[in-house]
This record gives structure tokens, sequence and C-alpha cells, in this order.
């Protein structure tokens, strides 16, 4: 946590923000290690990033409703995570893995990859274009486009809370569409 930041906050706020994250931690690692169920990721580290984040950000987020508040904090750290597997897709595909080639020479079997690594582009469109009802498609499509919360929001004439909730939906039914074992893309149900 930056010097700066905990210096404009006074005790009492320091109270309020140390409560606040005690009641949203267990929630927070509840998702965390879903989402990192595949190996590789620390769950404990992202619930860390996503409190920072939201110490950073507490005095916008106390004016805010509940929904509003764990919709932030479950995307900020969807976000973390997704930060953490790009970069770890970065590494490996930067430099060879000698992890990998060491313990393939030692056991002489192919080290199998983690789950985020199976998915190719191909299957992503083909999940997504599953995607129902066709407003979680949208959203979740204006969203990997970049837009805020908001945008979506205006664009698509619903609530922000609304717009939280059907990226939510989409990120679960997409987990469900790509885990491993999960049928071909054309013979998968429609969530």
């Amino acid at each position: 946590m930056g010097v700066g930041v905990r210096a404009t906050m006074d005790d009492g706020q320091h109270r309020q923000f140390d409560a606040f994250a005690r009641s949203r931690r267990p929630g927070l690692l509840r998702l965390a290690r879903r989402l990192c169920s595949g190996g590789g990721i620390d769950p404990e580290d992202l619930v860390q990033e996503t409190l920072e984040r939201a110490y950073r950000n507490f005095d916008r987020l106390v004016a805010e409703n509940p929904g509003a508040v764990s919709v932030w904090l479950s995307t900020t750290l969807s976000n973390r995570f997704l930060d953490h597997c790009r970069r770890r897709r970065t590494e490996v595909l930067g430099a060879p893995s000698l992890r990998v080639v060491q313990d393939q020479e030692v056991t002489g079997e192919p080290v199998p990859l983690e789950q985020w690594e199976q998915v190719t582009r191909d299957d992503f469109q083909r999940a997504i274009e599953q995607l129902r009802p066709p407003q979680l498609r949208e959203a979740y499509r204006l969203h990997v486009a970049g837009l805020r919360y908001r945008a979506i929001a205006r664009q698509l004439d619903a609530p922000e809370g609304t717009v939280g909730r059907w990226l939510s939906e989409a990120r679960q039914a997409l987990r469900g569409l790509l885990a491993p074992g999960a049928a071909s893309s054309e013979g998968r149900a429609r969530p």
C-alpha cells in the first residue's frame, strides 16, 4: 500500500477499511480459489492485490451501494487474475520453460499444460458465440472491447448492476464451456 495514500486516511477511515476488508475477504478468497483452481497462481495474492486496489479507491467505494462494490471487487479480482495469466503466458512464449524441459528429461513424460493454456482463440470465440441469453454475449463482447460498465450499460440500455451480473454470468458460463472434458463446441449445450 502506498505511503502517500495511507497518509490521506485518518484513523477512523483506517478502521472502516479494516472492517471492510475483513468482511469482504472470505468472498474474494472463494472467488480467487475458483479462478486459480487450474494451478500456478496464488489465490491469497489475488485477494491481497484486490484489497490494495480497494484501499486506493476506498473513498469512492464507501459511497457506492453494496452490490456495486461487490461487482467492483469481483471485476478487479478477475482482471488481476487475467493479468497474471497474460504475464505467465508471455513468459512461457518469450522463453522456453527450462522446468518443463528438465521435467521431461527426468521423467520422460510430457508435462501437462495449465487449463488456460489449452484454450485456443477459436475455442474461445466459439464459446462466446454460445453465450445465452444474447445480453450476456453482447455485454461480454463490449467489455472485452475495453468498454467500462457504465458505457456498456448505456449502449445496452440497462442498469450498471445488471451489466455486472451479465458479465459475471458470462464468465461463469465460459468457464463451463471451456472446462477440460467439456464436449466439443458443436455438441455443447447452450447455457
